[in-house]
């Protein structure tokens, strides 16, 4: 069971008021949102429930929970391997982009503010690229010494929020609707949290056309709020 202490951190560190820039990222919503495939509350749930079962479940999860595994490892090879990943299942440019960012700020500042030593060597170690989210945030979860199922439900939940309340803005959406989508996607995150914690890395997958379409598309719309 966690601690108060545990659990402090992981509201901190995925908190939507994080400095990791996860809030400026939309995912390829504003191209659904633009094209008029996401219009409403439905069309929206529509969205999250590919987004997570597509991304999340089988492929950012099994990756940040791989990466909680070699948090303590001394190999930095395997770190470096996985990194390579990360950045390969990525298939647009801006998500492979907005990720790095997302990855290279959280690092920054975790490295900073922990004062731990493994950290401060993987931010040298990336160089100013910086490295994907999924990878340090599972490194950073487990140099705390955080219970992994614990993380990866905070790793989702997270990314959920994020999409909901750029939904808000974006779909719009109100706060009420917001909430209740939320709430209604409780039985999809515990279920995207167990896929990713049991889907092994050679396992995983990122098959979505949909969304890599949008996320190509996205840096030719005519107006855009987000940057992916």
């Amino acid at each position: 069971m966690m601690n108060d202490k545990q659990l402090f951190y992981l509201m901190q560190i995925a908190g939507g008021t994080f400095p990791s820039g996860g809030f400026s990222q939309s995912w390829g919503l504003e191209t659904y949102v633009a094209n008029g495939k996401v219009s409403d509350e439905a069309s929206f749930k529509r969205f999250m429930e590919t987004y997570l079962e597509s991304t999340v479940a089988k492929c950012e999860g099994p990756v940040m929970c791989q990466a909680y595994r070699l948090a303590t490892d001394g190999d930095n090879r395997k770190i470096e391997e996985l990194e390579d990943l990360s950045r390969a299942v990525k298939v647009t440019k801006e998500g492979r982009e907005s990720s790095l960012r997302m990855g290279k700020a959280f690092m920054r500042i975790m490295a900073d503010i922990t004062d731990d030593e493994k950290l401060t060597e993987i931010k040298d170690m990336c160089g100013p690229e910086g490295i994907t989210y999924p990878v340090i945030y599972g490194l950073v979860c487990g140099r705390l010494g955080l219970d992994i199922g614990e993380s990866m439900k905070a790793f989702v939940f997270s990314t959920v929020n994020a999409l909901v309340q750029s939904a808000v803005k974006l779909v719009p959406l109100g706060n009420k609707q917001a909430q209740r989508i939320l709430l209604e996607l409780h039985p999809l995150m515990e279920a995207t949290v167990e896929a990713g914690m049991e889907t092994p890395l050679e396992d995983i997958s990122n098959f979505c056309p949909g969304l890599d379409i949008a996320g190509i598309l996205h840096e030719y719309l005519t107006t855009r709020l987000y940057m992916s």
